[in-house]
C-alpha cells in the first residue's frame, strides 16, 4: 500500500507541479521560504510538501505543524491532505495561530499561573473594560472600543504592558491606569483573552526550558502560509518554536510561504518586514521563487509586474503565463461618478451574455465608493451582493440618520423613534424608555412629539428634562418645507452624530462610518438635483431601492462587489477596478504620509485577482456637496506603459454605444478594430497641451493633468456648464449636441424617482428620462409590469 502511495505521489508532482514547486516540495531540511507569487498554486505547494514527509520520508504525520490564518484555509488544507492521504489514521495539525496556541496552552495548563482558564469573547471583554471606565468614573472621557484595539495593538507587537511609547496610548487618558486594571481582572478571574492566547503561549516559549526543548524534539517541520500578513508576536513565537538560545535551528525544517507583494494587512498589526528578513531571523535560509501564474493572461501580469516593480520592499519576481490573452485592458475615463457607474453597469450587462454574473467583480478601495455602484445596479436590474460588508443603506450610521428623517416626516413612526430616542446616547435609560412606550399605548392616536410634552410634565431630573425637550425641539424647529439635505444636516448637528462616533467607535471604524455618512449627504444632494425636494420623497425612493434589493436577495447569479482587502486570495474572470483616482487610491493619508507602497501592493492584488480581462475607470471630476472638483487620475495607471492599454475617453458615450464597445471587446477586437459606425468615441486620448491643463510628467514620459483640488470629492452630477468646461479641455470633437440634450433632459417635467401613472401599466417610478428630437421617452419600473420605454405624453404625474 505505502508503495502504491509513493508510485501515485510521485505522478502527481511530476504531472502537477512545475520546477520551482518540485523543489519547494522536496527541499525537506533547514529553513526554506517559498515566495509564491498571485495564482501560483502556494496551497497546492504546501499540501504537497506535507504528503511528501510522510509518503516519501517516513515522517510521524503527528510531528507536522501547518499554521495559517483563516479557519477557511486550515478546512481547505486539511481536506487536500486528505486527499492525499485517504487511509491515514493519523494526520498532520493544520491550524490557526490562534487555535494552535490554545491546544498548546490547554495541553500544558499546569505550567500557566492559573489553571482551568476561560477565552473572554469581545462581548466580555467591553464589559469588562465598560466595567473598570465606571469604576474609575472614565465613561465620558474614555472611548471603550479605542482602548481594546489599543490593547490588542500592544500585545500582536509583543509589548509587555510596561513600555507604552505609541501615540494611540498617548491619545487616551489614563490609558496606563486601564490597562494595568484589565489584565488584573483577568487574572483574578482566570480568563484570557484572544490575544492572550499568543502572548501566553510565548512566555511558556521564554521561561521554560524543559517545555521548549520537549517541544522541539516533539514537533520537527512546520509550515505557515501567507508569511507576509504574520505580525511581531507570530514571528518571534515561530523563533523560540524552532531556534536554540544560540539562535541555531534545532527542528529538521521550517518552511514559510509567502508573497511581500501581497502584504496588504498592516492596518491589522500584519508587518511585512518579517518576510523581507526571514533569512536574517531564521539563519540559512534557501529561498525558492515560484513565478508561473496559472491564473491570469501574460498581459494582465505584464501590467501587474510593471506596476509593482515601483516599489522598494520587495523581493524581485517577474510573473508569467502560458494562459493566452483575447482582450487589452481598457483604462476609461468618465464625466463623473455616475457615468463610469453607468459604463460599469453597461459591462456587466454585456458580460452577462456570455459568463454568469459571478464571474464578475466590482472592486473599491473604501466601502462608501459601492453606493453609486448600487443604484446603478438597481437601475440596470442587475442582482448583487456586497462581499465583507453590508448593502449601503442597511448600514448602522445610514439607517440611524434615516430614522431620524423618518421620525421628522412621521412623528407617528414607533419603530424609528425607539432607534433613535438614546441613539446617540441622551443618558434617559431602558426604564424612560418602558415608561415613554407604556404612556404611548395609552394614547395611540398621539404622536411621539406629543408623548414628550406629556413625559415633560412627568416628574424627572434636570439632566433627563434638558435632553427629551433638546429631542422635541430638534424635530419642532425644522420647518417643514425643509429639503432633504437640510434637514440631514442639521440633525447631524444638533445631536452631535459624528461625536457619538469619534465616541464610541475605534478610529479607523469611526472613520469608515463617517466617510459613509459624507456619501449619505451627496446622494441626498444627487436627488434632489434629480428633483427631489421634499424628505417624504427621498425616503420613498430609498425604499423603492431597498424594495428592489429584497426581491434581488433570492437571486442565484449575481455580480460580488468587495473592497480590495476583502479580494485576497479571490479571482474572477473579469475585474473592475473603479475610482482609479489619487486621494480614493492611493488614499489621501497614505499620500500625506509619503507612504504609498503598501496602496501599490492593494492596486496589484486587484489587477492579479482577474483571469481574463481587466476595465480600469477613473474619473474627471467628482463632486463634494454640489462642488464640482477636478480629479487627477492615480499615479499608478500611469505606471502602466501605454502600449499595455487602450485608452478611451468615454465623456458623453450612451449606454448603447457602451455595451457595443463592450461586445466587442469581448469578442477579443482591439479599439483598432471596432467599427466607428457602431461607436461614437468623441475623442480619444490625447496628450493634454499647456492651453488645456497645468501638467507634470508621469513615468511614461506623457503628461497628466494636475489641477489642484483640495479633497477628492464623490458625489453629485457635474452641471452642465462643467461638462461645457470639460469638453472643451479634453478637445471632444462634438460634445455639443450631448449637452443641449442634457439641458432638454433637465428641463423635461420628469424627474427620476418620479412617481407616475400608466392607463394599462399602472403606477410606476421614472428610472431615467431622455429626449429625442420632440419627443421624451421616459423609462419607467412599474410596479406590475416591469420596466418599460413609454412616449411621455402617455404619463400622468402623481
Amino acid at each position: 500500500m505505502l508503495h502504491n502511495k509513493q508510485e501515485q505521489f510521485q505522478i502527481f508532482i511530476e504531472k502537477q507541479l512545475n520546477e520551482p514547486q518540485r523543489k519547494a516540495v522536496e527541499k525537506i531540511q533547514g529553513s526554506v521560504l517559498v515566495i509564491a507569487g498571485a495564482g501560483s498554486g502556494k496551497t497546492r505547494v504546501i499540501t504537497a510538501r506535507i504528503t511528501n514527509l510522510i509518503v516519501n520520508h517516513n515522517v510521524d504525520p503527528r510531528s507536522i505543524v501547518a499554521l495559517t490564518f483563516t479557519n477557511k484555509a486550515a478546512k481547505e488544507m486539511q481536506e487536500r491532505v486528505a486527499t492525499f492521504l485517504p487511509d491515514q489514521r493519523s494526520l498532520p495539525t493544520v491550524a490557526t495561530f490562534h487555535s494552535y496556541c490554545l491546544q498548546i496552552l490547554k495541553t500544558h495548563q499546569r505550567l500557566l499561573p492559573f489553571e482551568n482558564f476561560v477565552i473572554m469573547d469581545s462581548a466580555d471583554q467591553q464589559k469588562l473594560i465598560s466595567s473598570i471606565l465606571k469604576k474609575h468614573d472614565l465613561e465620558k472621557r474614555v472611548n471603550l472600543k479605542q482602548i481594546l484595539y489599543t490593547i490588542s495593538s500592544y500585545k500582536n507587537r509583543n509589548a509587555t504592558g510596561t513600555d507604552f511609547d505609541d501615540a494611540d496610548s498617548a491619545s487616551i487618558y489614563k490609558f496606563h491606569e486601564i490597562y494595568n486594571a484589565y489584565e488584573q481582572e483577568k487574572r483574578l478571574s482566570k480568563c484570557l483573552d484572544f490575544d492572550d492566547l499568543l502572548v501566553y503561549t510565548l512566555k511558556l516559549f521564554q521561561e521554560n526550558k524543559e517545555f521548549k526543548a520537549r517541544f522541539q524534539s516533539t514537533i520537527r517541520h512546520i509550515l505557515v502560509d501567507e508569511y507576509q500578513d504574520t505580525n511581531t508576536i507570530q514571528n518571534e513565537l515561530l523563533r523560540h518554536m524552532v531556534l536554540d538560545a544560540g539562535q541555531k535551528l534545532t527542528i529538521d525544517s521550517i518552511c514559510a510561504v509567502g508573497d511581500e507583494d501581497q502584504s496588504i494587512y498592516s492596518w491589522r498589526g500584519a508587518t511585512i518586514e518579517n518576510i523581507l528578513k526571514f533569512n536574517k531571523d531564521f539563519g540559512s535560509t534557501e529561498i525558492i521563487k515560484i513565478e508561473q501564474n496559472y491564473r491570469s493572461t501574460q498581459h494582465i501580469l505584464d501590467i501587474a509586474n510593471h506596476v509593482i516593480t515601483n516599489n522598494t520592499s520587495r523581493n524581485h519576481k517577474n510573473l508569467w503565463s502560458e494562459n493566452k490573452e483575447t482582450q487589452k485592458t481598457i483604462i476609461f475615463e468618465c464625466n463623473s461618478e455616475f457615468q463610469e457607474a453607468d459604463m460599469i453597469s453597461a459591462l456587466v450587462q454585456t458580460v452577462q451574455q456570455h459568463e454568469s454574473l459571478q464571474s464578475i467583480a466590482i472592486l473599491y478601495r473604501t466601502h462608501y465608493q459601492s453606493r453609486v455602484l448600487e443604484e446603478a445596479m438597481i437601475k440596470a436590474n442587475i442582482p448583487y451582493k456586497i462581499i465583507g460588508g453590508i448593502q449601503f443603506y442597511e448600514r448602522k450610521e445610514i439607517k440611524d440618520l434615516l430614522s431620524y428623517l423618518k421620525f421628522f416626516f412621521n412623528p407617528f413612526d414607533r419603530i424609528s423613534f425607539a432607534r433613535i430616542i438614546n441613539c446617540p446616547t441622551r443618558g434617559l435609560g431602558q426604564k424612560f424608555e418602558e415608561e415613554f412606550d407604556e404612556l404611548w399605548s395609552l394614547n395611540p392616536f398621539s404622536s411621539g412629539l406629543d408623548i414628550a410634552q406629556m413625559m415633560l410634565q412627568e416628574k424627572m431630573t434636570a439632566t433627563k428634562h434638558q435632553a427629551v425637550n433638546s429631542f422635541r425641539q430638534l424635530f419642532l424647529n425644522m420647518p417643514e418645507d425643509i429639503t432633504p439635505l437640510e434637514a440631514l444636516k442639521t440633525i447631524i448637528e444638533k445631536v452631535h452624530y459624528i461625536d457619538y462616533l469619534d465616541d464610541n467607535f475605534e478610529k479607523a471604524e469611526a472613520q469608515t462610518k463617517k466617510e459613509n455618512i459624507q456619501e449619505l449627504l451627496r446622494a441626498v444632494i444627487h436627488f434632489q438635483d434629480e428633483g427631489i425636494s421634499k424628505v417624504s420623497e427621498l425616503l420613498d425612493a430609498i425604499a423603492l431601492m431597498q424594495d428592489h434589493l429584497k426581491k434581488q436577495d433570492q437571486a442565484k447569479d449575481y455580480v460580488q462587489m468587495m473592497t480590495l482587502h476583502s479580494a485576497k486570495g479571490l479571482e474572477f474572470n473579469t475585474i473592475i477596478l473603479p475610482g482609479l483616482e489619487d486621494g480614493i487610491i492611493p488614499s489621501t493619508p497614505s499620500i500625506n504620509d509619503n507612504n504609498v507602497e503598501e496602496e501599490r501592493r492593494l492596486f496589484y492584488v486587484g489587477l492579479t485577482r482577474a483571469c481574463k480581462r481587466l476595465l480600469l475607470t477613473h474619473c474627471k471630476t467628482r463632486n463634494t456637496y454640489g462642488q464640482t472638483n477636478v480629479q487627477i487620475r492615480s499615479r499608478f495607471l500611469d505606471e502602466i506603459p501605454l502600449n499595455f492599454v487602450i485608452e478611451q475617453h468615454a465623456n458623453y458615450w450612451s449606454m448603447n454605444q457602451a455595451r457595443t464597445y463592450f461586445t466587442q471587446w469581448i469578442q477579443g477586437k482591439n479599439s483598432e478594430t471596432i467599427s466607428s459606425d457602431h461607436v461614437q468615441t468623441f475623442g480619444s486620448y490625447k496628450k493634454p497641451t499647456a492651453a488645456t491643463a497645468h501638467s507634470s510628467k508621469n513615468y511614461n514620459g506623457y503628461e497628466r493633468k494636475i489641477t489642484p483640488t483640495s479633497k477628492p470629492g464623490l458625489s453629485a452630477k457635474p452641471s452642465i456648464s462643467s461638462l461645457s468646461r470639460a469638453s472643451h479641455a479634453t478637445s471632444v470633437t462634438s460634445p455639443i449636441a450631448a449637452i443641449q440634450n442634457k439641458i432638454q433632459v433637465l428641463q423635461s417635467k420628469f424627474k427620476k424617482m418620479q412617481s407616475i401613472e400608466h392607463k394599462t401599466f399602472g403606477t410606476g417610478i421614472v428610472h431615467e428620462v431622455e429626449v429625442k428630437g420632440t419627443i421624451t421617452i421616459v423609462t419607467v419600473h412599474f410596479h406590475t409590469h416591469g420596466i418599460k420605454k413609454i412616449d411621455s405624453k402617455f404619463l400622468e404625474i402623481m
